[in-house]
């Protein structure tokens, strides 16, 4: 089956090679293109932090090309949600990774079931984490924070800009049909049919699955491709792909 994949181009090329692994054609169309600009961070990173939360392996990219020494940090635990954000924190040297399956608003009651009670038990009576974000982002981490014991500080250190492309290479990415679209945030699955409609990509897609790694993805396919539109059980890549290969999904 020829599968689009969404994803930036670095993550999408780690999926295409799992998708062939699969016996699929993946069809790369990377829909943004990360702009880092890690130098927000320096600052906040110095005020020693008690514990750092990251919701993308995006960040640690920005982090390395910014050149930011992250030794004196790499002992403090930090919130990671999923395995690929976890893997990029070790491979960054970080030490103790608490991982959260889900999205960032799981994340969020993760750190404060972990840190709202020793914020309890410290004299200050709150405990100070630094989330090393990107834009544009759902806000849902920093919502479920509001009014702990958690004093939370917010680092933008890459932003997603959209990718430019032209009618003649969206018409021959998507010729032949696609037999499936994956659609990993809210932002891309936006920017994928506002492409469709601005350059009539639909009689393309008339046979196309879409598979959204959310509800909330789900939330954003049009009425006219709804019923084709199926969310993954858990906000996984490989729960996606189990639902691509005929796994349950909602």
């Amino acid at each position: 089956m020829r599968v689009v994949v969404t994803r930036p181009m670095r993550s999408g090329q780690k999926t295409a090679t799992l998708l062939q692994e699969r016996g699929h054609e993946p069809i790369l169309l990377p829909l943004t293109e990360a702009m880092h600009k890690a130098e927000a961070a320096r600052e906040l990173l110095a005020r020693e932090p008690d514990a750092i939360a990251i919701t993308s392996a995006e960040a640690f990219r920005a982090l390395k090309a910014s050149g930011i020494d992250l030794s004196s940090n790499l002992d403090r635990p930090l919130f990671a949600v999923g395995a690929t954000t976890a893997e990029a924190a070790r491979e960054s040297g970080f030490k103790t990774i608490i991982i959260g399956d889900g999205d960032g608003t799981a994340l969020a009651h993760l750190v404060k079931t972990t840190l709202v009670p020793i914020a309890q038990a410290s004299a200050a009576n709150s405990t100070h984490l630094l989330y090393l974000a990107g834009r544009p982002r759902e806000g849902g981490f920093e919502t479920a924070l509001t009014n702990s014991a958690i004093r939370l500080d917010v680092a933008e250190i890459y932003e997603m800009q959209p990718v430019l492309w032209e009618r003649p290479a969206l018409r021959a990415a998507l010729d032949p049909k696609p037999g499936a679209v994956l659609l990993y945030s809210r932002e891309t699955a936006r920017i994928f049919f506002d492409l469709v409609d601005t350059h009539d990509l639909a009689p393309a897609l008339s046979a196309c699955r879409f598979i959204c790694i959310s509800e909330k993805v789900l939330d954003v396919v049009p009425t006219p491709h709804r019923s084709r539109a199926v969310a993954s059980a858990t906000p996984s890549e490989h729960a996606m792909l189990q639902l691509l290969d005929g796994g349950a999904g909602t």
